[in-house]
């Protein structure tokens, strides 16, 4: 059961981040643009099982907020990408079943068998939630977890500073030479919100309803002070120019950790305010179960150890299958330690030796052996200039190849990218910059390829779509849906 290895511990012990507003452990608070990568929380004592928490932020129509775009989890000699958007089929577990991942509500969880638990909604909130064995043994942006706000704020090397930017650009993770991604501003202090701005996002109709004696979040207030989620939430408004769909976001973190406190609130949401529209065969429920039945485990809501919480719920005679709801009859297949829908076909195996298709339960394999101009390479497998084939699947965004630094040669990069599709699943973009363009070719499952920018100059031809050539030598060609040369 994918949802035992939390029970027991306490998940009030949390840190957690949404949109550049930052809640740590012993409870302080702050605010940080920064839009590179950082270590969010590290297991830095001894004796104690080894974890790293990475997130990565990014600008969404405003350099003066951030957002998580991806979560980089690594635990036991693996590591786990969460992606804004999708996320890959889940349940599934890692390392002989200690760690497990699944969804629970709108997030995705990873969880480990010493307490660690990871929780993104794959759009901005971010929770880490620790049992107390890792008092005093942690750093990061979420803090030491001693008990003392007032030392939080402490970088890699010991010393405690009092510039919540100074501190949380420490953590910057090596590596990510994204050009312009530090923090160019600093706290709330980043947009100045008028006098009639702030009179009017602090009133009820706004963020001021977090704090209303007598409105949905009261029951809360004394578990959890409304103060600074109601800062934060004028501070996204004035941003945001009262965008609603910001409103709704600060409401939902407060409600959010507020569920997880065990405590339960009325259903705040209303037509045309904050409603959340559901899948296909599925529909919403305020306190909704943090175990949904899935086709690998459809009893999983008995004696559920997770909190309440808001979640589009299959509605009666449909089950979880990957993410999507669907009738019981037509669920997909458990094989060798993974979930495949029903309908899928899959290579396995190191040697792609076997060709296996789910159908309705039941997984049929039979021998595959790769064609005479073909290699078995599969996913996540990379050949270089000089002949060396490694393997490594992980990561949303990798550079192939760049030119480096301040050199003579003409500029060229070439990127790859993971990005969601669908309810389910990713696409593989390819993107080329040279000679002042921008190339993006998305090698489709159904083995197409499709370029998005015709505004060619006369130093850069496209030849039958899937083969790029420039005045300076560079050939690149895909193969779709997953090689590229």
């Amino acid at each position: 059961d994918h949802f035992n290895s939390i029970e027991g511990n306490s998940l009030i012990n949390g840190c957690t981040l949404g949109d550049p507003h930052y809640y740590t452990f012993d409870g302080t608070v702050f605010h940080f643009q920064g839009t590179c990568t950082y270590v969010l929380s590290e297991q830095c004592g001894h004796g104690l099982p080894y974890y790293r928490v990475e997130g990565k932020n990014e600008h969404r129509g405003s350099t003066r907020l951030s957002w998580t775009r991806l979560v980089k989890v690594y635990v036991y000699n693996e590591t786990i990408e969460l992606v804004n958007g999708n996320f890959a089929t889940t349940p599934f577990s890692l390392h002989n079943g200690t760690i497990q991942v699944y969804e629970s509500g709108f997030s995705v969880i990873i969880s480990t068998d010493f307490g660690l638990v990871v929780s993104y909604d794959t759009n901005h909130y971010v929770r880490i939630s620790l049992p107390n064995t890792y008092q005093n043994a942690t750093c990061g942006l979420c803090g030491n977890f001693n008990h003392d706000p007032g030392d939080d704020f402490q970088t890699p090397q010991g010393e405690v500073v009092s510039s919540d930017v100074v501190f949380a650009n420490s953590w910057k993770v090596s590596g990510d030479d994204e050009p312009g991604c530090d923090e160019q501003c600093g706290g709330l202090a980043c947009v100045a919100c008028t006098a009639d701005q702030t009179a009017l996002y602090s009133n009820t109709d706004h963020c001021g309803i977090l704090q209303s004696s007598s409105g949905p979040f009261a029951a809360c207030h004394l578990r959890l002070p409304p103060q600074t989620f109601v800062q934060s939430c004028v501070y996204d408004l004035c941003v945001g120019q009262g965008y609603q769909p910001i409103l709704c976001q600060a409401l939902n973190v407060y409600a959010s950790q507020c569920q997880q406190t065990g405590l339960q609130l009325p259903n705040w949401r209303r037509r045309d305010f904050c409603e959340i529209p559901c899948p296909a065969n599925s529909h919403f429920e305020s306190q909704g179960t943090g175990c949904p039945a899935t086709c690998v485990n459809p009893n999983s809501t008995q004696n559920c150890p997770l909190p309440a919480q808001e979640s589009c719920i299959c509605n009666s005679g449909y089950i979880l299958s990957a993410g999507v709801c669907v009738p019981h009859a037509e669920c997909g297949c458990s094989f060798e330690g993974r979930y495949y829908r029903s309908g899928q076909t899959v290579i396995l195996d190191e040697n792609c030796g076997r060709r296996c298709s789910c159908s309705y339960g039941s997984m049929t394999c039979h021998s595959h052996g790769c064609g005479p101009l073909e290699s078995c390479r599969g996913l996540g497998s990379y050949h270089t200039f000089d002949g060396l084939t490694y393997q490594y699947p992980g990561a949303c965004r990798l550079t192939l190849a760049k030119v480096m630094g301040l050199s003579h040669h003409p500029h060229f990069a070439v990127t790859a990218e993971k990005v969601p599709r669908g309810q389910n699943g990713f696409a593989r973009l390819l993107k080329f910059e040279a000679e002042g363009t921008q190339v993006s070719i998305e090698m489709a499952e159904n083995s197409t390829v499709q370029v998005s920018d015709f505004d060619f100059d006369d130093d850069l031809d496209i030849l039958h779509v899937d083969f790029v050539e420039t005045s300076m030598g560079i050939k690149m060609m895909t193969s779709a849906p997953h090689l590229e040369q």
